[in-house]
């Protein structure tokens, strides 16, 4: 083929294509003396067949670790499968579209590989006491907190607003999980004791109640008086007042 002059690709191609038509292929060939073109049509083309309907997908197959949390990870993603399966290898076929996988050669879970968030959990995988935890808004967890009671829901969405929701849905969580292991009223006089102290943290709500510092009535706040005169604020206080160790003893789950 002549030196292409041009530096398109386009014309590269048109040129690459016409050259092998009108040339290449209407020569005599050197070796079986016969013009390409010719024995194309005569021995190749009644020998081939039609395309398959559905284009060819490229597929990725990966073993793959079943960890704790009932999800397997895959490019930077994490993909649920039945909780029975935690702890075992599986293996994971990936298309551009979906994520299937597979124990014992038996599919166990299909996902659409691409979605909100890092993780795709499919209901029902992961085990009864645990499904609650697939839901990650704050509204799911509100409601959970006015079921206790008003105070609790309070207390809830104080804690909510020290951070951006997606971040203290975690905290929110383990404390609206704690508080349902008590009666209600303990659940209630944890919160204010902690709201009282400013104090919003997983940890200082299970601490109150381990020691059962709900039990005991909380101090009284004092404001400073009309003369200006200073007294004893609602957040000016010691750690030691809000933890204060106590020799009651409870039989209640920590």
């Amino acid at each position: 083929m002549p030196t292409l002059q041009s530096r398109d690709v386009g014309d590269a191609a048109e040129a690459l294509q016409r050259w092998t038509t009108q040339t290449a292929n209407q020569r005599i060939h050197g070796t079986t003396g016969k013009r390409p073109a010719d024995a194309f049509e005569r021995d190749d083309r009644p020998a081939l067949i039609a395309l398959p309907a559905a284009r060819f997908e490229s597929v990725i197959w990966k073993q793959a670790h079943v960890h704790r949390d009932s999800h397997v990870e895959f490019c930077r993603r994490l993909y649920s499968v039945p909780w029975r399966f935690i702890g075992k290898s599986v293996w994971l076929r990936a298309t551009s579209e979906t994520v299937a996988l597979y124990c014992d050669d038996v599919r166990i879970s299909t996902h659409a590989r691409r979605g909100k968030g890092p993780r795709s959990t499919l209901p029902g995988h992961l085990p009864e006491q645990r499904a609650e935890l697939g839901q990650r808004s704050r509204a799911y967890r509100e409601d959970r907190a006015a079921a206790i009671d008003p105070d609790v829901l309070d207390y809830v969405r104080r804690v909510f607003d020290q951070d951006d929701a997606l971040s203290m849905l975690r905290p929110v969580q383990a404390i609206v999980t704690h508080l349902e292991k008590f009666p209600r009223e303990r659940a209630i006089a944890a919160c204010r004791r902690a709201d009282y102290y400013g104090a919003y943290r997983y940890d200082t709500v299970k601490r109150i109640l381990v020691q059962g510092l709900d039990l005991q009535p909380l101090p009284i706040a004092t404001v400073p008086d009309s003369s200006g005169t200073p007294g004893t604020y609602r957040f000016a206080r010691r750690l030691s007042e809000l933890l204060e160790p106590t020799h009651e003893t409870t039989d209640e789950t920590h």
